[in-house]
């Protein structure tokens, strides 16, 4: 989320993860106005990391395709180990332990559809109503005292990265491609040579791994990917206040901006599908999922079910439909929220079953922390000269190789030691290797792992 000015609002139409407030309605003594900092987000891809935002757009579509298929109906619960990073300046900042699980509560209970305000969905979309079945179970809490600032920085493309950098006054992420990683800061205004703009409240990277991405795409580093989000959006018992800049006192705050980001880190988009300037569009721009109805713009943080702002027969429901500003995908008053759809819940589990499904954890797994101890391939499918293994410590020393789907060796690496560093991956290049299907192979000692990997060009 985000609080913005119209300058901002114009420029920065997006697709990624936030909140935002139309900035010509906004500019209140209160404060700045709220943004979707998604919108923020997708503004810097599309202007400093162009192949990044089209691969962004590619596994949307990729995503979506999946999502209809008939495994992706199936209904076992995911399990998603979370990883919290605080990093905090001001007392205010570092969070007390019961406001992180509150939080962690509130997004167990949002994707497994036992919210307790299940009720206030209006009946005509009780038919739509979906259940994702996903459950966030938290490993660790790290905590950080910093003396830096963080900030989205529009006109040189800075993403954050301090904030994901110990070396920088941040926190290293913790695995990303076995956790979520959830960093928790004070997240400065947005300005543009001094002038504020805007107050970011979150931002998500969407999944970035799929095969018709360009080489080396994705979040522009590894350790970066995850969800940010200002720290006074945590929880539903978080006393830290948000000025509403729509007036009439604070926001109401009952920890959906997490509910949203995450939905956002899962490949969900904004249900007014984020077209147009100043948040309008024609009514034809998509979120890319069926049963969501066409809208025109983003709700004012408000809770207003006479909302109908684009009148016109719905191909799904095949009548014209009011907006759903039930969705936890809008910017609805937090306690409005509370449901996404059945086409909503097919994209994040699809996204689970592609991009993003080395997080998915065994619903049988009861406490954080008991990972599947096996080394990792990423990506898969490569498209690029090179992919990268993630092998667990006590798998080492280890014997790597690689054979064609006929059993002829192409590579081969004797692995003594492991690598150093927050993310301890090993480089195996591909250059020269056709296209098709190979089989990585790892042996330590009695242990054997194999997994198929494809290689394009």
């Amino acid at each position: 989320m985000l609080f913005t000015h119209a300058a901002v609002r114009v420029g920065l139409s997006v697709v990624l993860c936030v909140r935002l407030v139309m900035p010509l309605q906004a500019q209140h003594a209160q404060g700045l106005p709220i943004l979707c900092g998604q919108e923020v987000f997708n503004h810097i891809v599309r202007e400093h990391y162009p192949e990044l935002h089209r691969a962004f757009e590619a596994t949307f579509d990729e995503c979506r395709a999946r999502a209809v298929a008939p495994d992706v109906q199936e209904r076992s619960q995911y399990v998603i180990p979370v990883v919290i990073h605080v990093v905090w300046k001001n007392p205010e900042e570092n969070l007390h332990d019961s406001i992180l699980l509150n939080q962690i509560a509130v997004l167990n209970e949002d994707y497994n559809r036992l919210n307790a305000d299940t009720g206030n969905l209006r009946a005509i979309f009780g038919q739509v109503v979906g259940n994702a079945q996903i459950r966030f179970a938290l490993d660790e809490i790290r905590r950080v005292k910093t003396n830096a600032n963080f900030q989205l920085n529009v006109l040189t493309g800075d993403l954050m990265a301090n904030l994901k950098n110990s070396a920088q006054g941040g926190s290293n992420a913790k695995d990303p491609l076995r956790y979520l990683n959830i960093w928790i800061c004070r997240i400065q205004p947005v300005t543009i040579l001094g002038i504020p703009l805007g107050q970011v409240l979150g931002f998500a990277f969407p999944p970035n791994n799929l095969p018709n991405w360009p080489a080396n795409s994705g979040a522009p580093a590894l350790g970066q990917d995850g969800v940010v989000l200002d720290f006074r959006t945590v929880g539903r018992n978080n006393p830290n206040p948000l000025p509403n800049p729509a007036g009439g006192g604070n926001l109401i705050i009952r920890g959906r901006t997490g509910t949203h980001e995450v939905g956002h880190y899962l490949g969900l988009r904004h249900i007014w599908g984020d077209g147009g300037l100043l948040g309008n569009n024609d009514c034809n721009q998509s979120d890319g999922i069926d049963d969501t109805p066409f809208a025109n713009s983003q709700s004012n943080f408000d809770c207003n079910k006479n909302r109908n702002t684009c009148v016109k027969v719905e191909s799904f429901y095949g009548t014209d439909m009011p907006d759903l500003i039930e969705n936890y995908m809008d910017y609805a008053s937090e306690n409005c929220m509370n449901m996404f759809t059945r086409g909503q819940v097919n994209h994040m589990r699809a996204v689970l079953q592609g991009p993003r499904n080395s997080l998915v954890q065994s619903s049988s797994i009861a406490q954080p922390g008991s990972m599947d101890n096996n080394p990792l391939l990423y990506p898969n499918p490569v498209r690029g000269q090179e992919f990268w293994l993630k092998i667990p410590s006590d798998w080492w020393p280890c014997h790597f190789s690689l054979y064609s789907t006929d059993r002829r060796l192409f590579l081969e690496r004797r692995l003594e030691q492991e690598p150093v560093g927050t993310l301890p991956l090993v480089r195996v290049e591909t250059t020269g290797l056709a296209s098709g299907w190979y089989i990585a192979h790892v042996r330590q000692d009695q242990r054997q792992w194999t997994e198929k990997v494809f290689i394009y060009r």
